[in-house]
């Protein structure tokens, strides 16, 4: 909604036969082409006078039209000091006088003249509309092309694709936006949706593998040991076998302990890991 007020002098002076002319004030603007991303929608514009003191006065009549004192449009608006002129077209400019007139239908002349230029529809694109990224992720830019009275926010269709810079703005700007590293096997895509323009991502699933390092302390074992190779989103299974007269004191995962656990699973692989056994002596009871 835009508000503009424009205060206009009479064009002619008070004689016995016809009314003064009208003091034309644009108080309000209404448009409804500006929301972006929204189909365009015609405007409308409030026009209102200061009434006329002459006692024989009936009333005013509101002209439009799209070139100036040539007007197509008559409104007969009676005694009412205002109207609401509607239908305007995105992109034209109309032009708008009022005239008073009496019981007897004497019109004064014109009012000066109002004019106002509806703004034309927003329209926007961008550049360029996807990119592909591997499974490393990474940043990246769009372009955002549209007039400079056109308002836009850019808005993330994933939580691993955020928006860095340039979340909104008004006229031509860019968005800049980062894309997570994606651990998972499958390929996944997500959008930006900017102006009611939509710019995709499309990310590649991790097709590597990583690795699992496995080791015992003295007094049993872990199987399978040593360094094992695991495909990515794979699992893989431990077990921990204490010796005769050895028990399983503690698993450590990544240097965290897991418990005294005989067994352990690494489900849907995304990263390297070590898993550690250590054991402890049971105890012996002795009788005197």
């Amino acid at each position: 909604m835009k508000n503009r007020k424009e205060v206009l002098p009479a064009m002619i002076v008070k004689n016995a036969s016809l009314p003064l002319p009208v003091r034309l004030i644009v108080i309000l603007v209404f448009a409804a082409i500006l929301l972006s991303g929204i189909p365009a929608r015609a405007a409308e514009i409030t026009l209102a006078w200061d009434p006329n003191a002459e006692p024989d006065l009936s009333g005013y009549k509101v002209y439009s039209g799209t070139a100036s004192r040539n007007y197509s449009g008559t409104v007969d608006v009676g005694n009412w000091t205002s109207c609401v002129m509607g239908g305007l077209e995105p992109g034209r400019t109309y032009y708008f006088a009022a005239k008073a007139y009496n019981a007897a239908g004497s019109e004064s002349d014109y009012s000066t003249e109002v004019v106002y230029s509806v703004p034309a529809a927003c329209s926007f694109s961008l550049s360029p509309v996807s990119r592909s990224y591997t499974s490393a992720g990474g940043t990246g830019s769009v372009s955002v092309s549209t007039a400079s009275t056109c308002s836009w926010t850019a808005v993330s269709g994933a939580s691993w694709l955020t928006v860095t810079a340039g979340a909104g703005g008004a006229g031509p700007g860019s968005v800049s936006f980062a894309v997570a590293a994606n651990t998972g096997s499958a390929s996944r895509t997500a959008t930006l949706a900017v102006g009611g323009q939509v710019f995709t991502v499309t990310q590649s699933g991790c097709t590597g593998s990583f690795t699992i390092s496995a080791s015992a302390g003295p007094g049993g074992t872990i199987s399978p040991s040593g360094t094992s190779s695991v495909a990515s989103g794979a699992s893989k299974t431990y077990t921990i076998t204490p010796k005769t007269g050895y028990a399983i004191s503690s698993v450590q995962v990544d240097g965290a302990g897991v418990g005294a656990v005989s067994a352990y699973t690494f489900s849907a692989v995304d990263a390297n890991h070590t898993i550690k056994a250590l054991f402890k002596k049971k105890s012996r009871l002795v009788w005197w």
